[in-house]
């Protein structure tokens, strides 16, 4: 009997794992967002930075990476995912790519218990895979509101929008990652070329 009741508790055991571990995980293959360096170095003259966590639609706030068929359905790339939930990972290499370019005395996440002088705010409005065709590679989307301010002020001393693109030379993950990473370091020079004008 004992043997019994050993068994069913495993099988119960089992089946609850089954309902709540997600059957794409994505793990066989992850996406990385590395940061880039500028070609030019400012002086470190403007002040510290603070780079809070980047805010995103409920469909880009996750670790899944999204894709997009001819701009009418939202789905998820199975057997892949980004190696963190994405704002964490934009975060983390615009973090670096700005430390890098020391346009600031500092740069540091909020997560850090920073407190700049100057905080940058981000809001990720686009960061997919988007097909045109079932038969087309697809073309990676990114698009970046940046708001900069000051410790303790509303108004922003400066915003703007970043809108980057690169197509993925095949319909294949190795592929789409490249893809991906491509439009992300253009995206992230933008942002260094923007602030050097602001800061």
């Amino acid at each position: 009997m004992k043997k019994i009741l050993a068994l069913c508790a495993c099988f119960v055991l089992l089946a609850s794992c089954a309902l709540t571990t997600p059957k794409d995980t994505g793990r066989a293959f992850m996406f990385a967002l590395p940061p880039v360096e500028t070609a030019v170095h400012a002086k470190a003259g403007g002040g510290s930075l603070t780079v809070a966590l980047p805010t995103a639609a409920p469909e880009l706030d996750t670790y899944r990476i999204a894709l997009n068929r001819e701009g009418q359905r939202w789905d998820y790339y199975a057997g892949a995912r980004w190696a963190d939930f994405l704002p964490l990972m934009v975060q983390d290499s615009l973090t670096k790519t700005l430390s890098d370019a020391k346009l600031f005395r500092t740069a540091a996440t909020d997560q850090s218990g920073s407190r700049g002088e100057k905080i940058l705010n981000v809001d990720i409005r686009a960061f997919q895979a988007e097909y045109e065709s079932k038969t087309l590679a697809p073309v990676i989307k990114i698009s970046l509101m940046v708001a900069l301010r000051k410790q303790g002020e509303g108004t922003p001393a400066a915003s703007f929008d970043i809108h980057t693109e690169a197509k993925a030379a095949q319909d294949s993950l190795s592929a789409i990652q490249a893809a991906f990473a491509a439009a992300f370091a253009e995206a992230q020079k933008q942002l260094v070329s923007k602030l050097r004008r602001r800061s």
